[in-house]
């Protein structure tokens, strides 16, 4: 019956595992077909139209991955306040105005001065005002540009959180597998203790790492609830509310030879929202100083950009490699796996030994399973860059 009971989970690590490669067939997009979607076309009617008639069609008991982007639109607390900031105070010429008659009155005061250090420290007064005058000034478009980027990048975050989630659920299910392997040791330690065949410090070692697992178990398990917590949040729901997070293609669009690092660079740089809201605070600035703040920004901009996405993908390519090492080391040890049953069968293995090899197939495809989630992770990164969310 034990034997018959090891066979019914390692069936279930097969099923599984065949479960994960199933979910990572699916068709690849390129970077080329975003083209034209966002930037050049890039408007507060465009975008508010992209969201039009979405809202009532939102499943209101489950969040949906491809969904997050309408989620933290019409629902997330801080995206609601910046579109109706940005609906409020369209333009904040008025706010320039202010600093400007605010210098006007200082440069008045400094031309009626009988004192030529008070006239300095006027007039100097002014210019400063003058400056804040020109920071201050932000016409309606670059508003929307600055929340525009604002919403982008918590949408990002949002699916981060999402892709965590799921990567805690089986962080959780192997902490919970250790504590379980653990609390066996210990117990076989300590029997092996009373019967004479085992040591005190075997006994105790085996303590220590029953208290060790069960602390990875708690906090695995508040990790998970943190993730889930920060996901409705950012949705724009309860934190506590009762939603299922649904379950998503884990590797849908991820094609590493899809990736052409100059050319997602051209397109990068020509659609960073960061980049063109620098330029167009640059033609709207009235003095030399601010002009000169900006231009050092606009100069440092395309080294940023590409500095950006040249990192995001070196992680990629490692990520690559360690995937691939992690599919041999599962291979491996499925194939050790079946090689064991048949010597444990023929009594030429102890049950002891036999469990390690069940152990070792499932921490191999716990391991393989963690990379393909960090796996997505990088690849929304850099799409979010190359797409103009990145930094410059």
């Amino acid at each position: 019956m034990q034997r018959e009971g090891k066979m019914k989970r390692i069936n279930l690590y097969k099923i599984l595992a065949f479960i994960i490669s199933i979910c990572m067939v699916t068709p690849h997009y390129a970077i080329s077909d975003y083209i034209g979607e966002y930037f050049d076309g890039i408007s507060p009617d465009a975008h508010i139209y992209r969201y039009d008639n979405k809202k009532g069609s939102l499943p209101s008991s489950s969040i949906d991955y491809e969904n997050i982007d309408s989620y933290v639109h019409y629902y997330n607390p801080e995206v609601l306040n910046y579109w109706n900031d940005w609906e409020n105070n369209k333009s904040s010429e008025n706010i320039y105005d202010d600093y400007v008659a605010a210098a006007d009155n200082l440069y008045a005061s400094a031309g009626s001065s009988d004192s030529d250090l008070q006239a300095g420290i006027a007039n100097a007064q002014g210019d400063a005002m003058m400056i804040q005058a020109d920071k201050n000034v932000v016409d309606s478009y670059v508003n929307f540009l600055d929340y525009y980027l604002k919403e982008k990048k918590l949408v990002l975050a949002t699916k981060i959180l999402d892709i965590n989630y799921h990567k805690s659920e089986y962080e959780v299910l192997n902490a919970e597998e250790e504590y379980n392997e653990a609390v066996r040791k210990e117990e076989s330690a300590d029997n092996a203790l009373k019967y004479g065949s085992g040591t005190e410090v075997e006994y105790l070692t085996a303590k220590k790492q029953t208290i060790d697992a069960r602390s990875s178990k708690v906090a695995a398990e508040s990790s998970r609830k943190t993730y889930m917590r920060n996901l409705l949040i950012n949705c724009g729901m309860a934190y506590d509310a009762d939603i299922f997070i649904a379950p998503f293609d884990l590797e849908e669009g991820i094609d590493v030879s899809n990736i052409n690092l100059e050319n997602d660079y051209q397109y990068a740089l020509a659609h960073n929202v960061q980049y063109e809201i620098y330029r167009r605070k640059r033609n709207n600035a009235r003095t030399t100083e601010v002009q000169k703040e900006y231009d050092i920004l606009i100069e440092a901009a395309p080294k940023n950009i590409y500095n950006d996405l040249e990192t995001k993908y070196s992680i990629i390519l490692d990520l690559v490699e360690t995937k691939y090492n992690r599919e041999i080391a599962y291979s491996l040890a499925l194939s050790n796996y079946t090689k064991a049953q048949n010597e444990y069968s023929a009594g030429n293995i102890s049950e002891k030994e036999y469990m390690t090899f069940e152990t070792n197939v499932r921490k191999a495809l716990y391991n393989l399973a963690m990379v393909k989630y960090d796996f997505k992770i990088a690849f929304e990164e850099y799409n979010a860059s190359v797409m103009g969310y990145g930094n410059s």
